[in-house]
């Protein structure tokens, strides 16, 4: 059978554990490999940090990881998952993982430019992706908001051929960026679709991961996870008891 070259054969579906055996228990072991993962939620309900978590397991499996990221710099990329407990630093520093911004000194956003930018990213994707196992964009929400549904629907269709080939895609998104109809189709074309919220407990704000689907996990997973952030213990998952939701 043939190999992808990280020593996975392909049309085979594995699992990567993320590192967090409290959090890969919940998920039946760790996230499906390949597969297409889409995880929505508000702002602040962390959704950098849990794809950087999957991200990050892959990479310490010793998978090649690309990162394209639009809400901030490369070097602020880095330091969010060190200020999550999650650092990448090492697996950047080697040459493991490859980080790209589309955040530079000058840069406006505006409906051209953001339509622009899915279509290059969509297309930056496709060429490099015979380079890396795992690739990640966060988010697409500041692009997608702007573009046409022709384009977001050919940005889908292109993350889920680059998917089949055997890759691990991870995109995050805000709630209702899309349009009712993009994101009905965009929950059917992936194979994970991950939903994020925040709740209270104890008078304590925690976050709330949803799992609407997760096609190609090993065991049984628990469709909802709460946890935390902690700088210095990563994603520390609380008990699901919540005051309220």
């Amino acid at each position: 059978m043939a190999s992808n070259g990280a020593g996975m054969p392909e049309g085979k579906v594995e699992i990567v554990p993320t590192g967090n055996e409290e959090f890969d228990i919940k998920l039946g072991g760790g996230v499906p490999f390949p597969s297409l993962l889409i995880i929505e939620g508000p702002h602040g309900t962390g959704k950098t940090a849990l794809s950087q978590l999957f991200l990050k397991g892959a990479l310490d499996m010793g998978l090649r990881g690309l990162a394209v990221v639009t809400e901030s710099t490369i070097r602020g990329y880095i330091l969010k998952s060190e200020a999550a407990g999650i650092s990448l630093t090492e697996h950047f520093l080697r040459g493991r993982l490859d980080v790209y911004s589309t955040q530079f000194e000058g840069s406006r956003w505006g409906r051209r430019s953001a339509t622009v930018l899915l279509d290059l990213i969509s297309r930056f994707l496709e060429s490099e992706s015979r380079r890396y196992e795992v690739l990640l964009v966060d988010s697409l929400s500041h692009i997608a908001i702007y573009s046409s549904p022709i384009r977001v629907l050919n940005f889908f269709n292109t993350v889920r051929l680059i998917a089949d080939r055997g890759k691990l895609v991870v995109l995050t998104l805000h709630e209702g960026v899309l349009r009712e109809d993009l994101t009905t189709r965009a929950r059917a074309t992936c194979d994970g679709y991950m939903k994020l919220s925040l709740a209270s407990l104890a008078g304590k704000t925690v976050k709330v991961l949803k799992i609407v689907k997760l096609k190609g996990a090993r065991s049984q997973f628990d469709p909802t996870i709460t946890f935390d952030v902690d700088p210095s213990f990563g994603i520390k998952l609380v008990p699901i008891a919540l005051a309220s939701v």
